[in-house]
């Protein structure tokens, strides 16, 4: 049985967190709290704050203003917070004139694992990865996917009490995307705390508890994954690739649009509950050669996102 979160206390809290760059880019005022065993998925754009708050959190960067505590603990620089966190950000710090294992090995160190003991569980991480049999091969030789995995398998080696992933499915292969789903989902059931940022929404929508989304460095909409998926329940998203542009006002202004969005050739439309897709076809002039391809489906977190926001998250590749 799964830990019960909701008056578990929050090994990860943060108040009024904002992280600025220059130009004005970053995250503003951003509340969240992560409970023991709790998987939070933070999902928007390229840019949207993603990957500058998990570096917050993770103590890789400093807050501009807010509060973060970590087990109770408002010093990022403690032994004793870093120590219970495991990270997989955007870019992997490693030696690539080193082993993989001896990159592992180090990271083993640096945490305070025995010999003995980091050794049977580097052991059973390198197998579990499928990275055993580059275990002794250099890291500059390693595939992108292969870096992603090493990233892990150091994320995952003291077992902490948190983990924090930028994107952790990002490059991996199919069969090494389940293991990783069935790995976070044992540790959810033991108590660890997971707070990780994706734009896959079948990843999100299968692990995930609550989603908070991001736009422009803000939270602007937080919930259970299955109230959000509420929201847009019984209304219909439809695909249309084109093989040419056309001006979405046109669509927009169709009162069973909710929303709509170009990516690339492909048109993402949201319609409301009812709504019969036809009615797009009409205000397109039921033009045979414009249309190459369309398909209706369920909507899913990504158009919520779209409902919300007018802008489409990015496809997610393997």
């Amino acid at each position: 049985m799964k830990v019960d979160t909701a008056s578990e206390p929050s090994l990860l809290a943060a108040t009024g967190l904002t992280r600025t760059y220059r130009g004005g880019k970053g995250v503003f005022d951003i509340t969240l709290n992560l409970a023991a065993g709790e998987v939070i998925g933070l999902m928007g754009p390229n840019g949207s704050g993603k990957s500058t708050l998990l570096r917050v959190l993770a103590t890789a960067a400093t807050p501009t203003a807010g509060r973060v505590s970590w087990f109770g603990n408002t010093n990022p620089r403690a032994p004793s917070v870093r120590r219970r966190l495991g990270v997989m950000l955007d870019q992997a710090a490693h030696f690539d004139k080193m082993t993989g294992y001896q990159n592992a090995w180090f990271f083993a160190h640096q945490f305070g694992l025995a010999p003995a003991l980091a050794r049977d569980r580097l052991d059973e991480l390198f197998s579990w990865s499928g990275l055993w049999d580059a275990r002794d091969q250099l890291v500059g030789e390693y595939s992108l996917g292969m870096k992603r995995k090493l990233n892990l398998v150091e994320a995952l080696v003291h077992r902490p009490s948190i983990l924090l992933l930028d994107e952790p499915t990002l490059a991996l292969d199919y069969r090494a995307e389940l293991r990783l789903i069935e790995r976070l989902q044992l540790l959810s059931l033991t108590g660890t705390a997971v707070l990780l940022a994706t734009n896959d929404v079948h990843l999100a929508e299968r692990i995930c508890d609550r989603v908070i989304f991001l736009h422009q460095g803000r939270a602007i909409r937080e919930g259970h994954v299955p109230e959000l998926l509420a929201e847009v329940a019984g209304s219909k998203e439809v695909q249309l690739q084109l093989n040419s542009p056309i001006a979405l006002e046109g669509l927009r202004s169709i009162p069973a649009v909710e929303a709509a969005n170009v990516d690339g050739d492909t048109v993402h439309i949201i319609l409301a509950r009812g709504a019969n897709p036809a009615q797009v076809l009409a205000v397109l002039n039921g033009t045979a050669d414009l249309v190459s391809n369309m398909r209706v489906r369920r909507p899913n977190l990504g158009d919520l996102f779209l409902k919300l926001t007018g802008e489409a998250l990015p496809v997610a590749h393997r």
